[in-house]
């Protein structure tokens, strides 16, 4: 059948701090050479921010195509009337769309004729809702793998067939690896329909990688000179993670080139939020050994360290390759340019913009109606072209973030 509508894949990393994408230039120590050749052969997103700056909210955001506080989900012990860190299937009463339905982005795509596909990690509902509610099965995608780790629940092989869902553990997998497998598996499946893949890959996220992974074991050792032994090695798996990572990206690419889909095919790539803090007094507490230099703040924040991720978008023969887009860009217009990109009309009441015209070159700037605001426990932001205001209970602070991304000077 003749391919109209192109395949649209949006891989979404996890703790992912801005330090940790090579070809950002920061530590010579990333070795991130899959994803630096999407980014430098597409638009690199230089000033790409999550919609949140933890976990849940930010997934639920993306899903939904909103800013998740307009539909009651502010951060990951969200309850916005379906139970605790779950997306809501309707709008909850006092949100501006109270009692209609909450679709996602793959109920859309999936309106539109494509076929959808899920890798990795949820987290907007349980992994499997034996009411057939929250879970991705529920949520508008045909093919999953739904596993943080090596044991999920699947409706398809490694080979791309289909298969009853069921659970399934491997052991001794390395996790990224098997989820890239299993997004390989979907394109496999569904090469000759147009497909909508959301790859969630679990890192850089604790649990840490194991010492015993080849990863680690072949990961040159790093010797930072303010760092301790004992956090030198949580940054070497820290970046061993992130190499596997890459390589599960790499395996994606080959499998679409394998099939002829690379011009076919739109990629976006962003983390969710940044990485966690480091460490108080050489403790490595909840650190993933990813990096946010020099972005001040760490995950949890509305500094540039909690909401500014490692983000761009590949899509050969159609986006101009090369380009560095310092102007601010959204997980949210991931959203809307899947579903613009996919032939759909963009809801008025989506936050993100089609950024296509951007990419391919067709118009000079992005347009938008409207800023982007983040209101979390830890505070408020608001950022309106080259300008943020940063505020919490009992201080207020005006940054030209497009000059001074560190946030150094009021």
């Amino acid at each position: 059948p003749a391919r109209t509508l192109p395949n649209v894949i949006i891989i979404f990393s996890d703790d992912h701090g801005y330090t940790d994408l090579g070809i950002h230039g920061i530590d010579a120590n990333v070795d991130t050479p899959h994803m630096d050749a999407l980014a430098k052969g597409g638009a690199l997103m230089k000033a790409g921010y999550a919609s949140a700056p933890q976990c849940r909210p930010s997934r639920c955001g993306l899903m939904a195509g909103r800013i998740q506080n307009e539909f009651g989900f502010a951060d990951n012990k969200g309850d916005a009337g379906a139970g605790v860190g779950t997306l809501p299937r309707v709008y909850p009463p006092g949100t501006d769309m109270a009692g209609q339905p909450l679709l996602t982005i793959a109920d859309r795509m999936k309106k539109l004729g494509y076929v959808t596909g899920f890798s990795g990690k949820w987290h907007c509902g349980p992994n499997e809702d034996r009411d057939e509610q929250f879970d991705p099965r529920s949520r508008g995608f045909d093919d999953y793998w739904v596993a943080p780790m090596t044991t999920g629940y699947a409706n398809l092989d490694l080979q791309g067939n289909r298969v009853p869902h069921q659970k399934k553990s491997y052991p001794d997998q390395n996790r990224v690896i098997l989820q890239g497998k299993y997004a390989e598996s979907f394109v496999r499946k569904n090469r000759d329909r147009p497909f909508f893949l959301y790859f969630p890959i679990f890192g850089p996220h604790v649990p840490m990688i194991k010492k015993s992974d080849p990863y680690y074991r072949n990961f040159p050792n790093q010797d930072y000179p303010h760092y301790s032994d004992k956090q030198d090695d949580h940054r070497h798996q820290g970046l061993a993670l992130l190499k596997a990572m890459d390589d599960a990206v790499g395996g994606l690419v080959a499998t679409l080139r394998e099939f002829d889909l690379e011009e076919k095919t739109l990629i976006l790539f962003a983390g969710d939020n940044g990485a966690p803090g480091r460490f108080d007094g050489g403790a490595i507490g909840s650190w993933n050994g990813s990096n946010n230099v020099p972005m001040r703040g760490p995950k949890g924040t509305l500094h540039e360290g909690g909401i500014r991720v490692p983000m761009f978008a590949c899509w050969k023969g159609r986006i101009l390759p090369g380009q560095v887009i310092e102007e601010m860009v959204t997980t949210l217009d991931f959203t809307a340019t899947s579903l613009a990109v996919a032939g759909g009309e963009i809801p008025s009441e989506f936050d993100g913009v089609n950024l296509l015209p951007r990419l391919t070159g067709d118009v000079a700037a992005i347009k938008r109606n409207q800023p982007m605001y983040w209101d979390f426990y830890t505070g408020q932001a608001i950022r309106m072209g080259d300008w943020k205001l940063w505020r919490n209970t009992d201080t207020t602070v005006l940054f030209n973030i497009a000059q001074d991304p560190a946030e150094l000077t009021n």
